[in-house]
């Protein structure tokens, strides 16, 4: 199977993402801003360094920039685009020199992962630094991550593994340049066992791609932006609503209105929802009542009330780890869990049961089961609403 970092990514996103995206799916124009000003900025970046181009002053990269900016009309894209001019003119002034280090520009590469899979790429620049060694630089003009998280990013990763594959060295290094930040550069040198982990990461990943028949919609932050959000089974409904009556048929029965049902359907669930938390507060209540006055039995003529009381013991965690020993019985009791730690307490000696014992604390806890006479009457509604 061969893969890139961009599907790797999307899968990770979003199962039903990734099918779209391999099945070049129709994207909505009015979600793509982002990935469209990122082609613009990263094709301006190219004529400003690439040899076929001549390295033409920032003037013409500027102008070059302008005539992508042509072909779009939304204005808050066109206000984007507007950043860009700043932000590319900021970083081209300090980066005048830049392309006297460069070796290679938007290169592609394909290389071999094991099992038969292979991964593919394109690297925006690879630049000589003084001492011999090299850079990958790729070009962001989003959000700048956290730098403690960039020995996780893959795609660095995977560009420094085809380039030591390539030019049979180690002395590489991987950088992300921000460019509407200021052109601000995080940079990360992966070590050999670091490369065998994405590597070993990826391939488990390509292994759950593989056996995945289904491509299930994830719903998380990335549905904001992203461009299958209409033709997405999570989402095509919202779309939809307003512009046709739904309607189902169910079984043999007549053919209903879907969107009711759905209405109906999250106003029961809120109040039930209502209900439950007053639900707990009465039982509270309750518990308290027949404990100060030694009752388990409350009575009415809607029905019966049962209650009963417990005492459980309650252990500090922390302190426990501590207690506990480096053996079989740690890892049965690893998480603190109650009646597993009971039946290891046979198997520790006494002095390790006394300690728990100190930091063992009993607590009472109550359950109420009521038993209500009124659920076929016919004026349940009635009585709920009050």
């Amino acid at each position: 199977m061969r893969v890139s970092h961009t599907k790797l990514d999307t899968y990770k996103q979003c199962p039903r993402k990734y099918k779209f995206y391999v099945d070049k799916a129709p994207q909505d124009p009015s979600r793509t801003l982002a990935l469209r000003f990122g082609s613009a900025v990263h094709k301006a970046l190219e004529f400003a360094y690439a040899k076929r181009y001549k390295y033409p002053p920032q003037e013409r990269v500027i102008e070059y920039y302008k005539g992508l900016m042509r072909q779009e009309t939304d204005p808050e894209v066109l206000k984007l685009f507007e950043k860009g001019i700043a932000a590319l003119k900021n970083y081209l002034g300090k980066n005048e020199a830049a392309h006297m280090s460069i070796v290679e520009i938007e290169k592609k590469f394909l290389i071999e992962l094991g099992n038969g899979h292979e991964i593919e790429g394109i690297i925006d620049r690879l630049d000589m630094l003084p001492d011999g060694s090299f850079e990958i630089i790729d070009y962001k003009t989003g959000q700048i991550p956290d730098a403690e998280k960039l020995g996780e990013n893959w795609q660095l990763a995977i560009y420094q593994f085809a380039k030591q594959r390539k030019l049979q060295t180690n002395r590489i290094k991987a950088s992300l340049v921000y460019i509407m930040f200021d052109g601000h550069k995080l940079t990360y040198q992966f070590g050999k066992d670091e490369l065998e982990r994405v590597r070993t990461e990826i391939l488990s990943l390509v292994a759950k791609i593989e056996a995945d028949t289904v491509f299930a919609p994830k719903t998380s932050a990335w549905c904001n932006t992203c461009a299958y959000q209409p033709i997405c089974p999570a989402w095509v409904h919202k779309y939809n609503v307003k512009d046709q009556v739904l309607v189902g048929k169910i079984k043999d029965k007549d053919m209903i209105d879907i969107q009711s049902k759905i209405d109906r359907l999250l106003t029961v669930t809120a109040v039930i929802k209502k209900l439950d938390d007053e639900t707990q507060q009465l039982k509270e209540i309750i518990a308290i009542f027949g404990k100060e006055n030694n009752m388990t039995r409350l009575f009415s003529d809607l029905g019966t009330v049962s209650i009963s009381f417990q005492k459980k013991r309650a252990y500090d965690a922390a302190k426990l780890a501590e207690v506990l020993r480096e053996n079989l019985l740690r890892k049965i009791v690893k998480t603190i869990d109650t009646k597993k730690l009971e039946k290891a307490m046979p198997y520790l000696t006494e002095e390790e049961r006394q300690q728990i014992a100190a930091f063992t604390k009993e607590k009472e806890s109550s359950s109420v089961m009521v038993r209500p006479a009124i659920e076929e009457r016919e004026d349940i509604d009635d009585l709920i609403s009050t």
